[in-house]
């Protein structure tokens, strides 16, 4: 009975074979800051998309995603090891490594060149006016939060006389908006589009004004440095589905408006078509990590009052640049007229 016992358990192995071979995929958990519905009409898209398009299947890694209600959790979740990498703010991961010190380094982004608009009811039509208005956002410290007190700086207006409202994801604050609950909010050029023509709301700051007021480069995908070098062939395998999804989607924008109209029912094609065109120079198809790119949005960021007295670290302090170098030696340099292009 042993014998046949083992000589079972072993033609077992060996039928098994392929899949144990498939099941020795490098595995990552990775927290992402974004619930907006299904499918997050942003760049930040790519992740999904590298997960359901199979460009994590065809890098060899096997990626489970955990949504979370914004940056602070999400920075949480990499703090406590309960993920290993996270989609979070540079702000954020300046104060984890100057202020606590916390080794987190980021490795990738998704976008670059903010999407985002504030929306307000029509009656306030000035930045100024929003002194004293309720403001939705997803929760203090979250990345809306911190971009819309950036613009609001940029505009000579105090953010701090902004009577913020902490109700969670993009879809939610901009619903609440459209029903008169709050004054104002900052969201997603496509989450806007849900409501857009919606009577007595209006486009206040659009993305191209919003752009110039914000840094160029607002996340990252991050790690703790324990974590990067014990699963560096992961994130290496990560990295690169993102950039060669990126770049896809950035070569053939129809296939973007087709996965979201098929994610996004609430939406119609006609706004996925407007919002492709806005995200087409956004990609970040070379990983969007450029020294000119990450130095100018770290001092932008330094420039806010919240970091007068904080340690003043560079690039080279909050990024750990192996990862997408060995993407792009892999997939080759994207050249042409993205931001993050090579030329």
């Amino acid at each position: 009975m042993k014998k046949l016992s083992l000589g079972v358990a072993l033609a077992a192995l060996v039928a098994a074979g392929p899949l144990a071979a498939q099941d020795a995929n490098p595995q990552l958990n990775v927290a992402l800051a974004v619930i907006d519905a299904n499918f997050n009409v942003t760049n930040a898209s790519a992740f999904r998309l590298a997960e359901s398009m199979g460009y994590f299947e065809r890098h060899g890694v096997d990626v489970n995603f955990i949504t979370l209600d914004g940056t602070p959790q999400a920075v949480a979740a990499l703090r406590s090891g309960d993920v290993d990498l996270a989609d979070i703010s540079i702000d954020a991961a300046i104060r984890l490594r100057a202020e606590n010190d916390i080794p987190v380094r980021g490795v990738v982004a998704v976008s670059i060149g903010s999407a985002f608009l504030i929306a307000a009811k029509s009656d306030i039509e000035t930045v100024a006016d929003l002194s004293g208005r309720s403001f939705a956002i997803a929760d203090n410290g979250s990345l809306d939060h911190t971009l819309t007190q950036a613009v609001t700086r940029g505009y000579d207006v105090d953010p701090a006389s902004l009577n913020y409202v902490a109700i969670g994801a993009p879809d939610v604050r901009v619903h609440a908006l459209a029903a008169g609950r709050v004054d104002a909010t900052t969201v997603s050029f496509g989450t806007y589009s849900s409501i857009a023509g919606t009577e007595g709301i209006h486009v206040l700051v659009n993305p191209d004004d919003f752009s110039q007021r914000a840094p160029a480069l607002s996340k990252f995908v991050a790690g703790l440095e324990p974590v990067l070098e014990e699963k560096a062939d992961a994130v290496e395998r990560f990295t690169a589905a993102l950039i060669e999804v990126s770049r896809d989607m950035r070569a053939n924008p129809e296939a973007w408006v087709d996965a979201a109209a098929a994610a996004r029912s609430d939406l119609s094609r006609e706004s996925l078509e407007r919002t492709v065109q806005i995200l087409a120079r956004r990609w970040c198809v070379n990983g969007c990590l450029g020294e000119e790119d990450l130095s100018g949005s770290i001092a932008f960021i330094y420039q806010g009052a919240d970091f007068a007295n904080t340690p003043v670290l560079g690039t080279q302090d909050l990024v750990d640049f192996r990862f997408t170098d060995a993407a792009i030696a892999q997939l080759g340099v994207a050249t042409g007229d993205a931001f993050d292009a090579r030329n």
